[in-house]
């Protein structure tokens, strides 16, 4: 995924967040979305999958069965995604995961998946490694779908994994964190934590970022039991993000901060109007933000914690999924539609894909 800022920030700090196009879903309703920079790629609630340009054209679609309970992963082997299919008692029967064609959408494998209420897909060095959320790790080649290595961790995941510099770390509903190799499926380390872990990351100053269910955030470190630094929020740390040497933060007391990664020093907060539903980061300059009851985004500059920008929806759309930004883009999908945006003016479409 590559990154590209077109335009410039306007001297007031605003900037102009310009709808590129509108791809409608009909009577579907979206559930996933990814891009690999040339493609934008959306998972539908029928368990259908649909390609689009990146100028958000129509390429192909192809319906898959079950329902969707991954993430989607477009690497170079290819377009990667788990469906499950529900038993007649009302429980996953098994996850299938498939890989398609990012040309065609035809299925080039399948591989039958541990039982698991979700899967979250990663990419390393030509595997494609599945943390099944009932405490599997698998490393499967891309090519073939054979399986590389198998790790069985616990009975359960708590929170969703971090993919970093070939390592994974989870946390497990035993209140273990786990730091696995992405190579050997080999366990680097293990720790304990004393409160239900809800959200994990990684800074280049330590060994984890961990967020709980008390609102604490701590920097975890080889070799110590204390943690490093500690930060506390007003309620339940949702999620963490990594921009250089900062943390980006989200808690269910309704405020997004901006942290110091070396010692958790505070730089802004921001209260929002509720619960931060959807968070992505744009060119490590700018943080789109989503609360449960906005029809829409808010482009939140990271410098100063000021609102420059806004993706505005109408009022009977809720974002699905996080905003995607590949290739100087923003991609959004709602319950009705997905949408391509740019920022102070959009690209010239030469040969497929944008131009100056």
């Amino acid at each position: 995924m590559t990154t590209t800022v077109f335009g410039q920030t306007k001297p007031s700090g605003e900037v102009d967040v310009t709808k590129f196009w509108t791809y409608s879903l009909g009577e579907e309703t979206g559930v996933a979305l990814a891009s690999d920079g040339n493609h934008v790629f959306l998972g539908l609630g029928s368990s259908r999958v649909e390609e689009l340009s990146i100028d958000g054209k129509k390429m192909w679609s192809t319906e898959l069965g079950g329902d969707i309970s991954s993430n989607i992963l477009a690497l170079a082997g290819g377009l990667f995604i788990v469906t499950s299919v529900s038993s007649d008692a009302g429980r996953s029967a098994g996850g299938v995961l498939r890989s398609l064609s990012k040309e065609t959408g035809i299925t080039n494998w399948t591989l039958k998946l541990p039982d698991a209420e979700k899967h979250f897909l990663g990419g390393f060095n030509g595997s494609l490694v599945i943390v099944s959320k009932s405490g599997v790790i698998q490393s499967i080649d891309t090519q073939n779908g054979k399986v590389k290595w198998r790790r069985e961790i616990t009975e359960g995941f708590a929170a969703e994994p971090a993919f970093e510099g070939g390592k994974v770390i989870v946390a497990t509903i035993a209140k273990q964190i786990f730091v696995v190799s992405l190579a050997s499926g080999e366990i680097d380390s293990m720790r304990k934590v004393p409160y239900g872990i809800t959200a994990i990351g990684k800074i280049p100053s330590a060994d984890i970022v961990a967020g709980d269910d008390r609102g604490n955030l701590s920097s975890l470190v080889s070799g110590s039991e204390k943690p490093y630094w500690s930060f506390k929020s007003g309620g339940e740390i949702s999620s963490v993000f990594t921009v250089g040497e900062h943390l980006v933060v989200t808690s269910h007391d309704n405020f997004v901060y901006f942290l110091l990664g070396r010692n958790g020093g505070l730089v802004w907060k921001k209260r929002l109007t509720g619960r931060v539903a959807q968070i992505s980061t744009y060119a490590d300059h700018f943080a789109l933000i989503t609360s449960i009851d906005d029809h829409g985004s808010i482009l939140v500059d990271l410098s100063n914690g000021k609102v420059a920008g806004q993706i505005a929806l109408s009022e009977d759309e809720n974002l699905v999924e996080p905003p995607v930004v590949s290739n100087g883009l923003i991609f959004v999908l709602t319950n009705k539609a997905a949408y391509g945006f740019c920022l102070n003016g959009c690209p010239v479409m030469k040969n497929g894909g944008p131009g100056k």
